[in-house]
């Protein structure tokens, strides 16, 4: 594989580890949402659960972002979500 498809390749998996950070956000937002707005006990472990859980993979990525050297991008997106 040449220097080139591997910029490539690393450009593409870069855009779509941002791509799952930018979906997380948005999961841990709706998953936010869903909780604030419960009011049924029952309902209410359930939204903690999944906020908790979306937390968790958004967190997950973030690490997985760093590791792979992925800052400007990545900081980019979460003052873009801080701004929300």
């Amino acid at each position: 594989m040449s220097n080139k498809n591997k910029i490539l390749n690393r450009d593409k998996e870069k855009q779509k580890l941002i791509k799952e950070i930018n979906r997380a956000q948005l999961d841990v937002k709706t998953a936010q949402l869903f909780f604030e707005y419960v009011s049924d006990p029952e309902l209410v472990d359930v939204a903690i659960y999944e906020l908790e859980a979306k937390k968790s993979r958004y967190r997950y990525l973030i690490k997985v972002a760093k590791e792979k050297g992925i800052k400007r991008s990545l900081q980019e997106s979460l003052i873009e979500a801080m701004a929300k």
